[in-house]
């Protein structure tokens, strides 16, 4: 490799020196940053003011700071690139705040500038003082993100662009918070050139999954149990699955990393689980292998499912506190997925197992669904959104109807579906599907969603159309918080009289803001020529489907678990 020639006194030019603000942001788009969300204000104003003289990064404003980072996690899960989110000092960073957590427990690399105030009016009362006089941002985001600092001289801006992206896109990637004073930002900076290496992947020791490889051959009933951080070793899990016939089941994080078609997959667990695979575990698998899954709450319906092996257990993770901490295993492997099967794959027999006789996968509801219903079932409802959309990547927001979408699509590609359950924020699937949106334009987009997340950011709807984002926002809608409803219902017998219960007109609603407004009564009214038809208009389309409120499938296991946790150790 030709080794470049430097001169060591190298004269500045004027060309080379202008703001900090936009050698911060030529510095991000050298990393590959094509894309900022967020809301402008004073203390941020230079950085929106130097997009203009950086044409490879986008600006799509958004309505709410916190709708910003959602939207960047999705445009992270879609590209595998990190997003900008902009925001003033004071309640731009704390509304951001959720956002930056929700990507901290997805591992998403987002990087969050925010606007702070300048060194001479610190701790003097000013306006949104967020620096350690005050609110201390900086601490207030160093337990959610992966690095969290102040660029307080101007010469630290490229640095301080090239360590955010070093450590968003590093061996466990997440989000990075950089407060940037507005005299900081506006102070002139020097680019320069910066040679950039990356960390290789954590590879496993070969002897153990020499171990994996032979208690696998030898098993009667084994199991892989997929998990999110497998999402990068999807081929590698089909590749072992079918070598030797073992059946998957899959967590709400990863649905899709195996294919749902194949005649291996068992279906999912815990949050909209499927009765073939929790079968298939309280039937005592003899050799399973848990791949990048924590095992947390929503995975085994508040740690009541049993994931574990009568004869081994083990599990692969790159986090040496997930493993063993919800499952006792025989062993662990500190590892990549992705090298960790293939370091498994290597060490098998070559001569292919039958496929074993297992039940296919089963859903709940199925037999019953009524397609002249009214209200709509919701699983109706999901089955008639894939028939009419069989090529999109769908989302899901929080809630029952994320339930509905885990237990009712089917996905065969990691890319086609998301669920942020990491955190359970109401609105990160509306964000979601603007950021995948974002990242390929010519990605059908379907976000399902409730009438309460919608509502909590309905303002984004003039987000989509200003910027022409042609999402589907399929609005289950019956007027409540359905699974706060049928939760409370079962913990406590009763609710609380306040709780939201008007069915408001979503369709009306999307059509004051310039979007396409589609009010959906019966299975007809998603009958898929209309609705292919609908979206072919362009822009932001809103299904606004009346539900069947009474119907619940994901209610009852977090309100048992909810009840199990405030027992727990009562006299």
């Amino acid at each position: 490799m030709e080794v470049p020639s430097f001169r060591v006194h190298a004269p500045v030019r004027a060309a080379d020196v202008c703001s900090a603000a936009r050698v911060l942001l030529r510095a991000f788009a050298r990393r590959g940053v094509r894309v900022a969300f967020g809301v402008p204000g004073g203390l941020i104003a230079p950085v929106f003011d130097a997009l203009a003289e950086v044409p490879e990064i986008e600006l799509v404003a958004t309505r709410h700071e916190g709708m910003a980072a959602f939207a960047a996690m999705g445009y992270a899960a879609a590209s595998g690139r990190p997003a900008l989110v902009l925001t003033t000092a004071g309640p731009g960073i704390t509304n951001a705040l959720t956002g930056i957590a929700a990507a901290f427990t997805e591992d998403l690399p987002v990087v969050l500038v925010g606007g702070d105030t300048p060194a001479s009016t610190r701790g003097r009362g000013s306006l949104q003082d967020s620096s350690t006089n005050a609110l201390d941002a900086v601490a207030m985001f160093r337990t959610v993100t992966r690095w969290s600092a102040c660029v307080e001289h101007a010469a630290a801006a490229a640095g301080a662009a090239q360590q955010a992206c070093q450590v968003a896109l590093g061996p466990r990637p997440g989000p990075v918070f950089l407060s940037l004073p507005l005299d900081a930002s506006t102070a002139p900076s020097r680019e320069f050139p910066l040679s950039v290496g990356s960390a290789p992947p954590i590879p496993p020791e070969p002897g153990v999954c020499t171990s994996i490889a032979a208690a696998l051959t030898c098993a009667r009933r084994p199991l892989l149990v997929v998990g999110n951080g497998a999402r990068r070793a999807a081929r590698e899990l089909r590749i072992l699955a079918e070598r030797l016939a073992v059946p998957v089941v899959t967590t709400p994080h990863a649905k899709g990393v195996f294919p749902e078609s194949h005649p291996l997959h068992l279906g999912g667990i815990g949050l909209g689980g499927h009765p073939s695979a929790c079968e298939y575990l309280a039937a005592h698998p003899d050799v399973v292998v848990i791949v990048g899954s924590k095992l947390g709450e929503l995975t085994t319906n508040g740690w009541t499912q049993l994931v574990e092996g009568t004869d081994a257990t083990f599990q692969i993770d790159r986090e040496p506190l997930a493993i063993g901490r919800n499952q006792a295993v025989t062993f662990g492997v500190l590892a990549d997925a992705a090298l960790a099967l293939r370091a498994i794959l290597d060490a098998l027999p070559d001569d292919p197992q039958p496929l074993p006789e297992l039940r296919p996968l089963r859903r709940v509801f199925e037999e019953s669904l009524d397609e002249d219903s009214v209200p709509l079932h919701p699983a109706q409802a999901v089955l008639l959104l894939q028939q009419a959309f069989p090529d999109a990547t769908f989302t899901a927001d929080m809630g029952e109807h994320c339930a509905f979408a885990l237990h009712y699509l089917i996905i065969d590609d990691p890319d086609r579906f998301r669920a942020m359950v990491g955190l359970g924020s109401m609105g990160s699937g509306i964000g979601c599907a603007i950021g995948m949106h974002c990242a390929d334009p010519c990605r059908p987009v379907v976000c399902i969603c409730g009438d309460g997340g919608l509502a909590m950011h309905v303002g984004e709807l003039l987000t989509c159309v200003e910027n022409r984002l042609d999402v589907v926002f399929a609005v289950f809608n019956d007027g409540r918080w359905n699974m706060v409803h049928h939760g409370m219902r079962a913990q406590f017998g009763r609710l609380p009289a306040a709780l939201p219960s008007r069915v408001a007109d979503f369709a009306q609603v999307a059509q004051a803001l310039g979007a396409t407004g589609v009010r959906v009564e019966r299975a007809r009214d998603l009958e898929p020529d209309r609705l292919r038809s609908v979206a072919r208009r362009g822009g932001p389309v809103v299904l606004d489907i009346r539900i069947d409120a009474d119907v619940s499938l994901g209610a009852a296991a977090r309100a048992s678990a909810l009840r199990r946790s405030t027992t727990r150790g009562a006299p």
